[in-house]
């Protein structure tokens, strides 16, 4: 028993001896200048290889978000599309800013307003509208928008070419083609450069948003994208 207690206290402080030789060579190592150039170059490369992986990681997946943001902005170009490709096949005009009148009869008074205001002719007929009613929750402070299906593509055509005579019966009320929400917005913007001088006129044709720039050209914007871009270069211009 004490032999064998003696040569575990030996081993023992053999084993401390050598971890004490090898934290002293360390130690002793570590004041060595060209030790430490060395190990600082073995840990730099390592980190400038991680870093190297990491970029290439970040470059694959943004190319990836980068396709499904190009996805994305197709397909809702394209839904806009077919949305607005449904809107003009339904012969619809939406008519903003006409007050609304308690117990109204609005399919008399739309009837009225193509027919006297715009002064349409041959007149439009009850059997050439197909549905009028008002959209959108009632607001005290502004009317709600009228949408008036027609029966032809005719019938809603002839009052379209005579809605610049509403301007002077009723001057706060418009008609414009039943737009999508995203072609309102671009129509709105349009309105609003044109107010800035930055293009001479905007308005739409089937969907379409129709721009003039200063320098007469037209530019026909029937996509969201064409939309879009025109845009962006009458900014620039």
């Amino acid at each position: 028993m004490i032999t064998r207690s003696k040569s575990r206290s030996s081993e023992k402080d053999s084993s401390d001896m050598d971890l004490s030789s090898f934290v002293g060579a360390l130690t002793s190592a570590l004041q060595d200048t060209q030790v430490r150039a060395c190990l600082s170059d073995i840990v730099g490369e390592s980190f400038r290889q991680e870093l190297i992986s990491l970029k290439a990681e970040l470059k694959k997946k943004d190319s990836v978000i980068e396709h499904l943001d190009r996805r994305i902005e197709s397909l809702e170009s394209q839904n806009d599309a077919l949305e607005q490709y449904t809107r003009r096949n339904s012969y619809s005009i939406r008519v903003t800013g006409l007050p609304e009148v308690e117990h109204e009869d609005i399919l008399d008074r739309t009837l009225k307003i193509v027919n006297e205001d715009l002064e349409v002719n041959p007149p439009i007929s009850i059997m050439d509208i197909d549905s009028v009613h008002r959209v959108g929750r009632r607001n005290p402070d502004r009317p709600r928008s009228v949408i008036v299906k027609f029966s032809t593509y005719r019938a809603r055509q002839s009052v379209m070419k005579m809605k610049k005579n509403i301007k002077a019966r009723l001057p706060s009320t418009f008609l414009n083609e039943d737009l999508t929400k995203e072609r309102s917005t671009f129509l709105y913007k349009a309105r609003q450069m044109k107010r800035q001088k930055q293009i001479t006129d905007c308005w739409t044709h089937d969907g379409a948003i129709v721009f003039k720039d200063n320098n007469g050209k037209i530019h026909s914007g029937r996509t969201l994208w064409d939309c879009e871009n025109l845009l962006a270069s009458f900014v620039k211009s």
